[in-house]
């Protein structure tokens, strides 16, 4: 009789073995979908502030049309604004450059979709080569900025100006 019993004794630890590693394996099952639910949650917000954070300063311009008009003439002459008009101007391209930095790392943790860092990045790079005031802005600023970030963009003003030809002109294929 005690073989039988040591024996039932056995086949039932071995259950409840067996029980405890399926109930470990579907509760693992059970983390990972939760896990990926909330980071799908976590990447939607992220995305949300970054275009928040993004469209913040045009929405601004929209709003006022004086700044709008010291934004354009701060991007192509920023020598021909009074100083109080250059601190408003370079606080607003402060706010963009923040808003481009904040998408640089969002993108690289990879929390924001690789499309949203490739448009904005873009649109940044095209504000970096066509409009000379801003320039003037990353000289005085970029000290705000830390690395990498600010050698990336230190980088970007470095291409466009080694286009430019001693005559303060452009070569290359957009030379008319």
């Amino acid at each position: 009789m005690k073989t039988i019993s040591r024996t039932t004794l056995e086949y039932w630890a071995l259950i409840a073995e067996i029980a405890g590693a399926i109930a470990i394996v579907v509760s693992v099952i059970y983390l990972g979908v939760q896990i990926r639910a909330n980071t799908k949650v976590l990447r939607s917000q992220a995305h949300y502030n970054a275009l928040s954070l993004a469209q913040r300063p045009f929405e601004m311009a929209i709003a006022d049309q004086g700044l709008a008009d010291l934004i354009e003439t701060s991007y192509a002459s920023p020598e021909k604004l009074s100083q109080q008009q250059w601190f408003r101007c370079a606080n607003y391209l402060f706010m963009q450059f923040n808003s481009w930095e904040y998408l640089y790392y969002q993108n690289i943790d990879g929390s924001i979709p690789k499309q949203l860092w490739v448009g904005a990045d873009a649109y940044f790079k095209e504000l970096v080569e066509t409009k000379p005031g801003l320039k003037r802005f990353w000289s005085e600023y970029q000290h705000a900025f830390d690395d990498p970030f600010r050698s990336y963009v230190t980088n970007e003003f470095a291409k466009k100006t080694s286009l430019e030809t001693p005559l303060g002109g452009t070569s290359g294929p957009n030379e008319n």
